[in-house]
């Protein structure tokens, strides 16, 4: 059951991020936006908690030790962590109604499209992985 949580929740968290994406080219009210993007990222980590919790979870029933598909995970979590905190630490620093927050805009897209990457490649790595 575990592992069926971990997975749901690693689509959640791509759903989110999908979501986020879209939302970034959709609302044009930049402190509309600055608002959802602080809601979120509460859901955000919320849910990369849950994700985390339940892959320990999974490895402490199943006696894993340290496989390269155990570090990879590790090392994508990291990732999606350290990406998360850049994005809410340009979002505090971009003044709405202004270039710098059009600037963080694209920024955003970036951190959002490598978190995607990140976890597209660990899904779709992990099965082949030792």
């Amino acid at each position: 059951m575990a592992l069926k949580i971990h997975i749901a929740s690693v689509v959640v968290l791509a759903l989110i991020i999908a979501l986020d994406l879209a939302v970034i080219h959709l609302q044009k009210s930049d402190r509309k936006l600055r608002k959802y993007l602080r809601i979120q990222a509460t859901v955000w980590s919320t849910v990369l908690s849950m994700v985390i919790f339940t892959g320990l979870l999974i490895a402490a029933v199943m006696h894993m030790w340290f496989s390269v598909k155990v570090v990879v995970m590790a090392i994508a979590s990291v990732a999606l962590i350290t990406l998360e905190i850049r994005r809410h630490y340009d979002l505090k620093r971009a003044k709405s109604d202004t270039d710098c927050f059009a600037t963080f805009r694209k920024r955003a897209v970036r951190y959002y499209i490598f978190e995607l990457l990140w976890i597209l490649m660990v899904g779709g790595l992990a099965p082949q992985l030792p």
